[in-house]
């Protein structure tokens, strides 16, 4: 390969992997009803931490190609505990959608950039 297609390819990868940074309305299917939040997402390479408003600390986790994985402990202010909490998302064009668990309870969800977030 050509240093210049090298070069755009690697540009290219670091703006789409940019998309995920900030702060997103999420939209959560759940047992109990639909549920509203935003969450603040933070991207340090292919790292990062999503952070729930009531959380005490970030759920961690992953996003490359197009994709964002993130597990870990999350405390449920509705609940009032603590619980072991999963998500995966596909960002495409500029939505993210994905499936989530927090202890047993699974819910489905979608998610848009909240406006003037990037």
């Amino acid at each position: 390969m050509t240093r210049r297609l090298v070069a755009s390819l690697v540009f290219a990868a670091l703006a789409f992997a940019q998309e995920i940074g900030g702060k997103w309305n999420f939209v959560w299917q759940t047992p109990g009803g639909e549920r509203r939040s935003t969450l603040t997402i933070t991207l340090d390479g292919e790292k990062v931490s999503v952070m729930f408003p009531d959380a005490k600390a970030p759920v961690a986790g992953t996003f490359r190609n197009g994709k964002l994985a993130a597990a870990g402990k999350l405390y449920s202010a509705e609940a009032g505990e603590e619980g072991d909490f999963q998500m995966s998302a596909t960002l495409s064009g500029g939505v993210l959608k994905g499936t989530s668990s927090w202890q047993e309870h699974a819910m489905t969800f979608t998610a848009q950039r909240a406006e003037g977030s990037k």
